[in-house]
């Protein structure tokens, strides 16, 4: 059985189900380290929110492995009548014992497949006809967000993916346009993200557990194996009969 979402068929339903409940437990374990310096959550925001911050999309590859690949064959037309703008609208909040996830109802059908099996989940999105209202919409993603890190003292960021490390700077990330947005009265938190939560860098520990070897992380490793075979081939084939032509 396949999981079809739009015009395309993703992986195994069961597959899908296991490897993505495996992958988030990977990174909830992280937070039941139980020292003084473990955050009390994990955030996650794509896009616009977050500057396109490559660290959170790293972590959302992660969990939700081929979605926001945009370079597999599978998916090389899946999203040309999406907005990409629609499927980065995402907000993450991991913590040990549950996650909360705020999305909209455009891309909602994209993440159920990975999602639906998680564990204490608690979904925050409007319905289509509530999400057509755009003032209501951004109200709803910001007050999702404050509803989302009120018991919080510490949060983690994932700030710097692998391939672009980054010194950590934190008044980069009250300037996250949905950092900015928490301090907004009467919708907001009513004051600067960064004052009232200490905010802590998670990279290094979350590029340990990317480089976990899995049945994912397999898998595209004997696709580039594959296709670097491939390649090799078509080189030696073209060398070869560039040299003949020579000779001749």
């Amino acid at each position: 059985m396949f999981v079809v979402v739009g015009n395309f068929c993703i992986i195994n339903s069961f597959c899908i189900l296991f490897y993505s409940c495996s992958r988030l437990r990977q990174v909830q374990a992280l937070l039941c380290e139980g020292d003084s310096v473990t955050p009390d959550g994990i955030l996650c925001s794509l896009g616009i929110d977050s500057r396109y911050n490559e660290g959170c999309t790293e972590l959302a590859k992660y969990l939700f492995y081929g979605l926001y690949e945009r370079n597999q064959p599978n998916l090389e037309h899946a999203f040309d009548d999406f907005p990409e703008e629609m499927l980065d609208d995402v907000i993450l909040l991991i913590k040990a014992e549950c996650v909360q996830l705020y999305c909209n109802p455009l891309n909602y059908s994209y993440l159920l497949p990975y999602v639906s099996h998680w564990r204490n989940l608690q979904l925050y999105c409007m319905t289509e006809a509530e999400y057509e209202d755009e003032e209501a919409a951004e109200e709803f993603k910001i007050s999702s967000f404050v509803t989302m890190v009120q018991d919080c003292h510490r949060i983690g960021v994932a700030y710097s993916s692998q391939g672009h490390i980054q010194k950590f700077d934190v008044f980069m990330v009250e300037k996250w346009p949905l950092i900015q947005a928490f301090a907004l009265e009467g919708i907001g938190g009513g004051s600067f993200f960064t004052i009232k939560y200490k905010i802590v860098d998670m990279s290094e520990k979350l590029w340990q557990v990317y480089t976990r070897l899995d049945p994912v992380s397999l898998d595209h490793l004997l696709t580039e194996v594959k296709q670097f075979s491939k390649n090799w081939n078509t080189t030696v084939v073209q060398s070869t009969s560039f040299t003949s032509d020579t000779n001749i």
